[in-house]
């Protein structure tokens, strides 16, 4: 055999497992959409491939190996959504752009509440999201600084506090702009924990219950933070 056949060979082999990988990482998620985190074992995942546990092992050694891929998998979903909001959004307007980027959160969460939780609250409280996750969801924290950034208004403010020496070494270690206030990165911090809070208690019910509607909320909060940056001389 040549050895441009073996290369061929080989490449459509990989290609043939990729393919596989995918599939599994396809059936691993319609057991999460369906069930939750807990309905997603290597013995049901490889059922619904027409697997055997042992052949599944062969492309993720464990549970965890596969909920981390999916994990990456979701992370990568959300922060490409939020992100491709931003870039649709006006250049101009950056406070357009942070509503565009909150709503684009709220939407990726609803349309896939169980992923949501399984990123947010039903893994174990000891488990780290694996580094690849982090980068794809920051794609879509880093446009939301980028607009707060834009609206935040000049300050002296170096990281004065331990606080914002934090915010600032978190923003330089996601790439957020290199001149970024401490108060833009703190409203960004803040703004995102409101968004998720209430996107967690809308997932839950709980405004339904209360006859609210959660997209007005949300526009209302969102207001609050974009109002808090361009006024924080902090």
């Amino acid at each position: 055999m040549s050895m441009n056949a073996s290369t061929e060979r080989l490449t459509r082999r990989e290609r043939i497992r990729q393919q596989t990988i995918e599939e599994i990482k396809q059936r691993a998620f319609e057991l999460v959409d369906t069930g939750g985190l807990n309905e997603v074992t290597i013995a049901s995942v490889g059922k619904a491939m027409g697997m055997t546990p042992p052949a599944l092992y062969r492309y993720f050694p464990s549970r965890e190996a596969l909920l981390e891929a999916l994990v990456v998998d979701a992370y990568a979903d959300l922060g490409s959504a939020v992100a491709s909001a931003a870039r649709n959004g006006p250049d101009q307007d950056a406070r357009a752009r942070v509503a565009l980027i909150a709503h684009a959160w709220r939407h990726w969460a609803l349309a896939h509440p169980r992923r949501y939780a399984m990123l947010f609250s039903e893994r174990s409280p000891a488990a780290q999201d694996p580094p690849e996750g982090v980068v794809a969801v920051n794609q879509g924290m880093l446009p939301l600084l980028t607009a707060l950034h834009e609206i935040a208004p000049p300050t002296s403010s170096a990281g004065d506090t331990p606080l914002d020496e934090s915010l600032l070494r978190w923003g330089q270690a996601i790439g957020a702009p290199a001149d970024i206030t401490p108060a833009a990165l703190r409203l960004g911090v803040l703004g995102w924990s409101r968004v998720h809070g209430l996107v967690s208690l809308e997932i839950a019910g709980a405004f339904a219950n209360m006859g609210m509607d959660a997209g007005l909320l949300l526009a209302a909060e969102i207001e609050t933070v974009v109002n808090a940056v361009g006024a924080d001389q902090s």
